[in-house]
């Protein structure tokens, strides 16, 4: 398992978890395959061109209104995923962690902000936070189990 986490020192932080009746490997394709975040995830509005995510991957997407520049810092396919992102406001680092359950599986993720978003309004970010990573679950829910419309590229 990745040493790569959240900043757990922050007060800006959050974390959720569900449960997706899809394989691991056919979430992980979500997940692991930025450009298609906007074709599933509400809370993104576009994606840069990305490639093959690997370890130092660099990639530019638009979510919350501000554009974001992330480098993926950790991934072990198909279980776990990490990158870090800025804004002008915020410094970001993001996980995934994809594991069975049963026929199932189990989704946990996390983020954390650092910067003068976190620092000034640390309840405002925890709970934008929260709110974005169980808007994403649910999304990436509706998706995997095929409940959801695609949203036309």
């Amino acid at each position: 398992m990745s040493l790569f986490d959240i900043d757990l020192t922050t007060r800006a932080k959050a974390r959720a978890s569900i449960i997706i009746a899809a394989s691991q490997e056919a979430i992980w394709a979500r997940i692991a395959d930025p450009e298609t975040w906007p074709n599933w995830n509400s809370g993104v509005e576009w994606v840069g061109a990305v490639g093959r995510l690997t370890v130092g991957t660099k990639f530019e997407w638009r979510a919350g209104g501000m554009t974001i520049r992330s480098t993926v810092q950790a991934l072990e396919a198909p279980n776990f995923i990490g990158w870090t992102g800025t804004t002008t406001v915020i410094s970001a680092r993001h996980v995934w962690h994809l594991s069975a359950d049963g026929a199932n599986t189990r989704v946990d993720t996390a983020e954390s902000f650092r910067g003068a978003y976190a620092t000034l309004l640390p309840g405002h970010a925890r709970r934008t936070i929260q709110s974005a990573l169980e808007q994403g679950l649910a999304d990436l829910k509706a998706e995997c189990e095929g409940r959801r419309p695609r949203r036309a590229a």
